[in-house]
């Protein structure tokens, strides 16, 4: 049977003999697009390498045949390879009993031994390798003994190539992936820059989507999210949500390490546009209470009290300046409500017709990023906005247009709900009859930025709410109590085994150690600051 190269040899060969014949006085000595063709031609041959695993259907016929003891061929000891991790019904995979696993073993390393062991073959042991499922396969002897073999078995392939490919070249790169320490010196490079894409080597190397693998590279990397410094992590945030974005399945722990590590930073006031947008686009607004708790599935409640407080300051922002309407920014007005807005559990920007409609650019990119936050304000004119803002149980509803007063609600019975998608200004903002109070912004102080005249007026009728200005948001968990910090450790590891070693009293750290390594309890100790001691990956601690 003729070899594709050598029908492509053949066809170029006819080709150039009818050039020739036509005669053309040029020597066709130099053919640089036919080189560039060749180069081509070279390099998909050797991305050829890169093959898929066999189809599940066939790995299931040979495994039957392997555990009935039936003679197996070639390939059907090649599909048992990549087998050894299935599940079906009715049994375990043969990587979980013992005396199936001493069989293949014993085929692997005779066919290493006699350098007999192929590229395929190996592929397969790999496929097996990386797709076994459990958080803690090191606990399978099984699987130990194949990653022993899968080492060996490359370096058996290696030795067989006349020239080293692409494909042995990036494997060598890294072969920490089958050492005790698999993914570790990933999820470091990963971190500090130094790697990216991985596509390469899953394809070529057999690592499902689903691997152990991945968990240990994101373990490692969420877990030196909490070791940076202030500094090193604002540096590195963007590139951290990057990696999130690249790799979907892991960006909730991404966005869940990160908004942790914001909120015990230094800069955790000075909202983070980028982190805001990117979790407002995963999880949804926490500010939408149906919502709120997709949130606290990912994050403390300090955390989300954290980003809705961004939420609040960025909606005061927008509506004192964007949404002026007819008249200039009141700045004293802004500048009041900003000191409130740490406070703030909920707020709802109300747009009149004017900035439902404008065509500008500003006002298209507001509405676009805010998309399910915003509500049409209907029944005034069409420069008026208004804001409503939710502190402890009071809406206040602020108005753009000058001349109107401040309204107080009590939330648990406020006449209108502040999710509808449309709000009547007379009925439903505005009822004298229904508000607790009606706030009027006068006198005007001197100056925007000081407190006195109606501001003065506004901090004395929300000290009689219970409510005063607060200069932090809510408390960071590097200065929780200890009582707090022992009842946090405690309903966050429910279900997770584990034991407290408290030495803060004479001057040590609280460590917590994982009976097992257990995914959710190590991103819920992450999320209560906790970092992991060296050299003892089961063991947390913090000060």
């Amino acid at each position: 049977m003729t070899s594709p190269i050598a029908r492509l040899s053949a066809a170029i060969d006819l080709g150039l003999s009818a050039y020739r014949l036509g005669g053309r006085p040029e020597p066709l000595t130099k053919f640089p697009r036919l080189g560039a063709a060749g180069i081509d031609l070279y390099e998909r041959f050797e991305r050829a390498e890169k093959a898929l695993p066999p189809p599940q259907e066939k790995r299931r016929a040979a495994i039957s045949k392997f555990r009935n003891v039936l003679p197996l061929t070639t390939s059907e000891w090649r599909l048992v390879f990549a087998g050894l991790s299935d599940k079906s019904e009715r049994l375990g995979p043969i990587l979980d009993d013992d005396q199936l696993s001493d069989r293949v073993h014993r085929e692997v390393h005779s066919r290493i031994e006699r350098r007999k062991l192929s590229r395929r073959d190996w592929l397969a042991l790999c496929f097996s390798y990386f797709g076994y499922e459990s958080g803690n396969p090191d606990q399978n002897s099984n699987w130990c003994r194949l990653r022993a073999d899968v080492e060996l078995g490359f370096e058996c392939v290696r030795g067989q190539q006349k020239r080293e490919k692409e494909w042995v070249q990036i494997v060598h790169q890294h072969q920490e992936l089958f050492s005790e320490h698999a993914g570790a010196r990933l999820g470091e490079q990963m971190l500090d820059g130094e790697i990216s894409d991985l596509s390469a080597l899953q394809t070529i190397a057999q690592i499902p989507d689903s691997s152990w693998l991945w968990r240990r590279i994101f373990n490692v990397l969420l877990s030196r999210i909490f070791m940076l410094d202030d500094a090193e992590f604002s540096q590195r945030l963007a590139d951290l949500v990057e990696i999130g974005r690249q790799h979907p399945r892991y960006l909730n722990d991404i966005l869940s390490a990160c908004l942790s590590r914001y909120h015990v930073a230094a800069f955790r006031e000075k909202p983070s546009s980028l982190l805001k947008q990117v979790a407002l686009d995963a999880w949804g607004s926490p500010q939408i209470r149906s919502r709120q708790n997709s949130w606290l599935q990912y994050v403390e409640k300090d955390v989300c009290a954290m980003v809705v407080a961004w939420f609040a300051k960025e909606d005061l922002e927008h509506f004192f300046n964007l949404l002026k309407g007819e008249a200039e920014v009141d700045q004293s007005r802004l500048h009041y409500w900003l000191r409130f807005a740490n406070q703030m559990s909920y707020t709802r920007i109300v747009m009149g017709s004017d900035a439902w409609h404008d065509t500008g650019r500003d006002f298209v990119h507001f509405r676009e990023k805010n998309k399910g936050r915003l509500s049409k304000l209907v029944g005034g004119p069409g420069h008026n906005n208004a804001v409503i803002m939710q502190i402890g149980n009071y809406f206040f509803v602020e108005f753009s247009g000058t001349g109107n007063a401040c309204y107080v609600y009590q939330a648990d019975r406020s006449p209108f709900n502040p999710d509808k998608s449309q709000l009547e200004l007379a009925s439903e903002l505005k009822q004298p009859s229904r508000a607790l109070d009606r706030m009027r912004h006068s006198p005007a102080p001197n100056r925007p930025d000081r407190i006195e005249g109606w501001l003065s007026k506004f901090d004395d009728a929300l000290e009689k709410l219970g409510i005063r200005v607060q200069h932090h948001i809510g408390v960071s968990p590097m200065a929780s109590k200890p009582a707090a910090l022992e009842e946090q450790v405690r309903d966050a590891l429910k279900s997770v085994s584990h034991k407290v070693f408290d030495q803060r009293a004479r001057g040590g750290a609280f460590q917590v150690q994982l009976d097992n390594h257990d995914q959710d309890g190590v991103a819920a100790l992450q999320r209560l600051g906790f970092k992991p001691v060296n050299h003892q990956p089961l063991r947390f601690w913090r000060q």
